[in-house]
């Protein structure tokens, strides 16, 4: 392998989808991420997210992706959209409330999601202009009583207890493809698809376990594209960094077999992913490593097919 660095050099334009960016790609080694981005107006960098206070356990989904999930009792947790916002317009937001983790019966009672009609856990849909300086990490002000969404609570005892709502993305400075125009792998033989991923993911598997760090990156590289937009590159340098590269290296020689896993489509048939089906890493990603002292880690992606394309794509993790 030669020593040429691989120079990825992309022009962000404001209000322009990543395919008109104007991108180079050099070479099939060390892999560097430069962004030469024309800036958008701090006040325009508009960071979409969800609050969930809750009681319960639960899953929160945008746009019938798994965003954020939490399997204990009371938590208060916020999740940014922008990774998974495309752009501007309607997307649909939902939470799977889940029994308390001590329940006796196994179900989820109604007053653990709202006490009372003066008591309850809140949802919070709100919009921020991020400042790592700022004492709150944003500057604008934030009205909690005219972004909480309304919680309806089941009639009685229930397994689970879903709840929608539209939210209305007006703000977004930026459009992306992701998977937008990707194929519905939810119309294709559900077993010949199960290979194919399956095949995918021990690629990533392998890359990961021989310490192949810039062609595992090489994979991720639209992915990676995506995300520094929609993040308006908050965080360019890690991308770029040898901490990184390090990070991805503990998994030098630790990766577990894909075993015990199922497949899920998220994104209404558009994504695709492996998931461990049962046991004590029940819901992580497929793709574990395990070092000698024990510590387990997933190595997550989200995989989709371009449209005209026959080959799996990682887009987002």
């Amino acid at each position: 392998m030669n020593n040429t660095i691989n120079i990825l050099t992309c022009t962000v334009l404001f209000l322009l989808t990543i395919d008109s960016y104007s991108c180079s790609n050099k070479s099939n080694d060390n892999k560097l991420i430069i962004q030469n981005k024309t800036q958008i107006e701090k006040n325009k960098q508009i960071t979409y997210a969800v609050h969930v206070n809750a009681k319960t356990p639960y899953k929160l989904y945008l746009d019938d992706i798994l965003i954020d999930r939490f399997y204990e009792n009371n938590m208060n947790r916020s999740t940014d959209l922008n990774t998974y916002l495309l752009n501007n317009g309607t997307h649909k937001l939902k939470i799977r409330y889940l029994p308390l983790s001590d329940s006796q019966d196994g179900l989820l009672d109604p007053k653990d999601i709202i006490f009372n009609k003066d008591s309850r856990w809140h949802i919070y849909f709100v919009s921020l202009n991020k400042d790592p300086e700022a004492p709150l990490g944003y500057t604008n002000e934030i009205d909690y009583r005219s972004s909480a969404l309304n919680i309806i609570t089941p009639p009685k005892k229930v397994p689970f207890w879903e709840q929608e709502w539209d939210l209305e993305i007006k703000d977004l400075p930026y459009k992306l493809k992701g998977w937008s125009e990707s194929e519905d792998l939810s119309k294709v033989n559900q077993d010949e698809l199960k290979k194919e991923v399956v095949a995918f993911f021990e690629e990533q598997r392998l890359l990961l376990n021989e310490g192949m760090v810039d062609e595992y990156l090489q994979l991720g590289l639209k992915k990676d594209q995506e995300l520094i937009v929609a993040t308006y590159g908050e965080d360019l340098e890690y991308y770029n960094s040898q901490e990184r590269k390090k990070n991805i290296l503990r998994a030098k020689g630790d990766m577990l077999p894909l075993e015990n896993y199922t497949l899920e489509l998220f994104a209404n048939g558009r994504l695709a992913t492996l998931k461990i089906a049962s046991g004590q890493y029940k819901n992580w990603s497929a793709l574990l490593s395990k070092s000698e002292k024990g510590r387990v880690s997933g190595w997550g992606i989200l995989v989709h097919k371009p449209k005209g394309s026959s080959q799996f794509e990682i887009i987002r993790k």
